[in-house]
C-alpha cells in the first residue's frame, strides 16, 4: 500500500467519485488550478500607477476605465494577449492628454505572460488523488496556446493529465471543447466531472452535455455572469470536492 492509499482523502475521495458516477474529472486551468487573476490585477495595477504618475490622470477613473474595456474587449477578441494593443489604443483615444505615455506603457501588461503564477491551495494534492484512484483527467483551457505550453512547463503539470485541449484564444470557450476532453479520455460525457471558475464558457457549456459540475466563482465579474445550474457543486479550491 502506498502513502497516498494511506491518506484518509483517498478512501473517501474513491467512494465519492464512484456514488457520483463518475469516471473522468475534466478541469480548467487559469483560476481554477492556478492564480492568474492575481497576475493580470498586478500589472493592470501597476500600468495605471505608471500612467497616471507620468500624465497627472485620475488613477482611480484611468484604473476603471481600463478594466471596463479590457472586459469588452474580451467579449469582442477572446483571451488573445494581442487584445491589449486594442485595449490600450481605445484608452488612448479616451484620455488625448496622455495618449503617447499610454501606448508607450504596454509592455507593463505584456508582463503578464512571463510572470509564473502560484498554484491554488491543494491543487496537486487533489490531482494526484484523481490518479490514484483510477480516474481519467482531462485539462480544458481557454488561453493563448504558448503561454499554456509555459505555465504547464513552468509548474510541472502535464503528467497530471491524460488529454489536454486549448480552446482558441480569439473565441469563446464551448460545450465543444468540453465535449473534445471526454472523447480523447474516453469517457462518456455523462460520467464525467467538471470543475471551472467560468460559469458560462466551463459551467453552463458543460452542464448542457449532460456533464456533473463543479464551480470555482471567478474573480473576474464577466465569468460569473448567468444562473447556476441547481445541481452544481460550488467550491473554493479543487480539493473542496474531496473533503467537503
Amino acid at each position: 500500500m502506498n502513502l497516498i492509499e494511506r491518506d484518509p482523502l483517498f478512501g473517501i475521495a474513491k467512494e465519492k467519485f464512484s456514488r457520483w458516477g463518475v469516471d473522468g474529472v475534466l478541469v480548467d486551468l487559469d483560476d481554477t488550478l492556478i492564480y492568474t487573476s492575481e497576475i493580470f490585477r498586478r500589472y493592470m495595477e501597476e500600468y495605471a500607477v505608471q500612467v497616471s504618475s507620468l500624465t497627472g490622470i485620475d488613477k482611480e477613473i484611468f484604473a476603471k476605465d481600463l478594466s471596463e474595456i479590457n472586459d469588452r474587449e474580451y467579449l469582442n477578441s477572446g483571451v488573445s494577449p494581442k487584445r491589449w494593443d486594442n485595449v490600450v489604443a481605445t484608452l488612448a483615444e479616451k484620455h488625448l492628454s496622455g495618449k503617447e505615455v499610454i501606448l508607450e506603457s504596454l509592455p507593463i501588461l505584456k508582463k503578464i505572460y512571463v510572470t509564473e503564477p502560484r498554484m491554488r491551495s491543494g491543487a496537486v494534492e487533489s490531482l494526484k488523488i484523481f490518479q490514484e484512484i483510477g480516474l481519467k483527467t482531462a485539462l480544458v483551457t481557454h488561453a493563448n496556446v504558448e503561454w499554456t505550453n509555459w505555465k504547464m512547463d513552468r509548474l510541472g503539470l502535464w503528467d497530471y493529465f491524460d488529454a489536454v485541449v486549448i480552446a482558441d484564444e480569439n473565441k469563446m470557450k464551448k460545450p465543444e471543447h468540453w465535449l473534445q476532453g471526454a472523447v480523447m479520455i474516453d469517457v462518456q460525457p455523462r460520467r464525467c466531472m467538471v470543475v471551472g471558475d467560468n460559469l458560462k464558457g466551463d459551467i453552463l457549456s458543460a452542464a448542457s452535455l449532460g456533464m456533473k459540475t463543479a464551480w470555482m466563482p471567478s474573480p473576474w465579474s464577466v465569468y460569473r455572469e448567468g444562473e447556476v445550474p441547481a445541481d452544481t457543486i460550488k467550491i473554493q479550491e479543487l480539493i473542496d470536492l474531496l473533503i467537503s
